[in-house]
């Protein structure tokens, strides 16, 4: 008997441990989870999409929001957003203001937004440059042309001198 009270007891303790799944919103967060792990970004994009989609504010949830921004912020995924990383993580702390995971929200919000700034610091700076080669371009062909013309008055000249010497 007592043989068969630890065989009971120890199904019991290995059923406890196995997760619990109580929702669809929580088998997309896992199907998320391990997509992530096989690298597989495009479908845990859209797992962790689905299970945000129209859902309550729970523990499933704020896990997707947490994937979603760290997915959007991985080297490795092609189709990272650091803008998406950075509305993600912002929403993480407006609606999850007790998380486990609002100090590293917040981290990642000013990493973010200052990248994002000098990001686009360094656009604009890039977009002056062009603007300003095309411009130097312009003023070059311009001061070609008036090389050329030049070139034609001394020739006319010359001509008119050669006439008149005639």
């Amino acid at each position: 008997m007592s043989t068969r009270i630890l065989v009971v007891l120890a199904l019991v303790l290995a059923a406890c441990s196995l997760p619990v799944i109580r929702s669809e919103q929580d088998r997309w967060v896992l199907q998320a989870e391990e997509l992530v792990r096989a690298g597989e970004y495009r479908g845990a994009l859209e797992a962790y999409r689905r299970a945000l989609n129209d859902s309550p504010r729970n523990a499933a949830a704020e896990r997707a929001l947490i994937g979603l921004a760290g997915l959007y912020v991985t080297p490795e995924n092609p189709h990272r957003d650091y803008r998406r990383a950075l509305e993600t993580f912002e929403r993480l702390l407006k609606e999850y203001p007790e998380s486990a995971s609002v100090d590293e929200a917040r981290a990642w919000r000013e990493l973010l937004s200052a990248f994002l700034a000098q990001r686009d610091e360094a656009e604009r700076a890039r977009q002056e440059a062009d603007r300003a080669r095309q411009e130097v371009e312009r003023a070059r062909q311009e001061m070609q042309r008036v090389r050329q013309d030049l070139e034609r008055l001394k020739q006319v000249e010359l001509e008119l001198e050669r006439q008149r010497r005639r």
